[in-house]
């Protein structure tokens, strides 16, 4: 079945400035902090069987992530670096035009294309208004994104697994090491500026190691069944009520 190009052409409203976290590579998060913004740190953990995702997800997932030691077994961790843009991007201007549009993230640069593969490119799940679609030039058609948005794409994607054990190490180094269960909820840490870009500094002279280098990891789940499930998996569950992170159930 065929379908029209998509077409996009940006309007300057910021909309897709607000409101939201916009991930970051490793560089990209360091520099965030060196211009004196802040990062948050999205955690999710999986595991097969209890993640019931088709193979090519899971394996899309394992990519992004690294394995730490939970319970009594091992879960796999994928900790996002993004920018806290939860009022407005640092970077939006008066004018709601960027502030930095020749140095921005590569999300950005990517905007709207999705990154994940498994998510679809729908227009009227985006911010932007309809305007913004009826003109400019095609950036997907039946055969995928325009060639300079899928090969920045895939740069995103090389950077996520270039960089999924460093940002674990990195909350580890911090003393976090609670994670949500997969497509479940999210936790959400919002460390100090300056102790996060120390261990994002410190990271770098650390030569990798094993599982139980990332510390001992405890999950956070919104479900009760699901609660019992990992119970009975001998995973470590957290639950007692935290003031340390912030805990966003997806359904």
């Amino acid at each position: 079945m065929q379908h029209q190009p998509t077409r996009f052409n940006c309007v300057g409203c910021g909309a897709c400035c607000k409101g939201r976290f916009i991930p970051l590579t490793l560089l990209e998060a360091r520099q965030w902090l060196e211009r004196g913004h802040d990062v948050a740190i999205l955690l999710e953990a999986f595991k097969q069987p209890h993640w019931p995702a088709s193979e090519q997800e899971y394996q899309h997932s394992l990519l992004r992530s690294a394995q730490v030691s939970c319970g009594n077994t091992h879960v796999q961790v994928t900790a996002i670096f993004a920018a806290n843009a939860l009022a407005q991007c640092p970077n939006l201007q008066a004018n709601d035009l960027c502030g930095i549009y020749k140095e921005r993230p590569l999300v950005c640069r990517i905007y709207p294309m999705e990154i994940n593969p498994f998510i679809e490119l729908m227009p009227q799940n985006k911010d932007c208004p309809s305007d913004a679609w009826e003109h400019g030039e095609i950036i997907a058609s039946d055969t995928g994104p325009e060639s300079s948005l899928s090969s920045l794409i895939q740069v995103s994607r090389l950077s996520d697994r270039a960089d999924a054990r460093a940002k674990v190490a990195i909350c580890n180094r911090l003393g976090i090491n609670v994670a949500a269960w997969k497509a479940d909820a999210l936790v959400i840490q919002f460390p100090a500026r300056e102790q996060l870009l120390q261990a994002i500094n410190a990271e770098g002279a650390t030569p990798e190691a094993g599982p139980q280098a990332l510390g001992k990891w405890k999950l956070r789940v919104a479900q009760s069944p699901l609660s019992e499930a990992l119970a009975h998996g001998e995973l470590a569950l957290d639950e007692a009520e935290s003031v340390n992170y912030a805990f966003h159930a997806l359904r």
